[in-house]
């Protein structure tokens, strides 16, 4: 069974130009709450960076827009 995956926005910090990053929703979500790191990555210089914190909490309200309310 796959596992739900979501797409945020991300900045390559090579070129400055912004693609989706597509990571999985629990892995996500897990690292969020535990304030683990969130690994990123761009697609068109194919690096990967640890997010900063303001790229955290910009994931996370991305994540929070994205969920069903309950």
């Amino acid at each position: 069974m796959t596992q739900p995956m979501i797409r945020v926005p991300v900045v390559c910090p090579q070129c400055g130009d912004e693609c989706l990053a597509e990571l999985p929703v629990a892995d996500l979500a897990g690292s969020l709450l535990a304030d683990d790191t969130v690994e990123l990555h761009s697609s068109c210089h194919q690096i990967s960076w640890t997010a900063t914190a303001s790229e955290r909490e910009q994931i996370r309200e991305y994540l929070a827009s994205v969920s069903p309310q309950r």
